[in-house]
């Protein structure tokens, strides 16, 4: 997204999907997961925060200067509390017929001409659940209290982009009923979610390494 423009130049018909989503939740899931990225401190949710607010305000001048034909912002906690709607616009925007299959792709994953799953990306065992609500705010109480209260200064692009700084825990709003069945119906199969999300995670050490024999690091912000 940093590169749109010059990207444009390449590809003239090209489309960008600008995914954001709340700065606590990313750099809290950067940090959970230790994503390691060039320039991100993992010991300090400030740091981190700072970075984040630093890349998504580069990002979103990027998409402003690529105009909504090319370009179109989607609110990561919008679009999982409203996913048949924002689909539908992203499908509208890609120019691509609509399927109610995107509203259910845990049900294609694994299957011949279906979804195959990275080896290495690390929230496959979260991708294979329906879409819940149960990641939304799983930052909450792990941001250091300082931190908290200094918020709106260490990442004003949170309010930009109509989050609340103060907001803790946030209300991001009121999801539809397929979300909340999805959520409850999570929970009351807890168990076999997660041994399902275990097999996906029980990877060999061949297929966790890649070529070199070591991880590689995120050269940029890609979270």
């Amino acid at each position: 997204m940093k590169s749109g423009k010059y990207l444009r130049e390449l590809f003239p018909n090209s489309k960008f999907l600008f995914m954001v989503r709340d700065g606590r939740a990313t750099v809290h899931s950067i940090i959970s997961r230790k994503v390691t990225i060039t320039g991100f401190d993992l010991k300090s949710y400030r740091q981190c925060l700072t970075k984040w607010n630093a890349a998504i305000s580069a990002m979103n001048d990027e998409c402003k200067a690529l105009g909504p034909k090319h370009c179109l912002p989607v609110i990561y906690e919008q679009m999982v509390l409203h996913p048949e709607q924002w689909l539908r616009k992203i499908s509208n925007f890609l120019e691509v017929p609509w399927n109610d299959a995107v509203l259910h792709h845990e049900e294609q994953i694994n299957k011949k001409g279906g979804i195959s799953l990275s080896k290495v990306e690390r929230s496959s065992d979260q991708v294979i659940k329906p879409v819940n609500l149960d990641a939304l705010s799983k930052w909450v109480g792990h941001i250091p209290d300082d931190v908290v209260e200094d918020m709106a200064n260490i990442a004003p692009m949170l309010a930009h982009f109509g989050y609340d700084p103060e907001g803790n825990p946030p209300n991001y709003g009121k999801a539809d009923k397929i979300v909340i069945d999805n959520t409850n119906d999570i929970k009351a199969h807890d168990e076999d979610w997660n041994e399902i999300a275990e097999k996906v995670k029980s990877l060999s050490k061949k297929d966790t390494m890649p070529r070199g024999g070591k991880h590689e690091e995120i050269k940029d912000f890609d979270v």
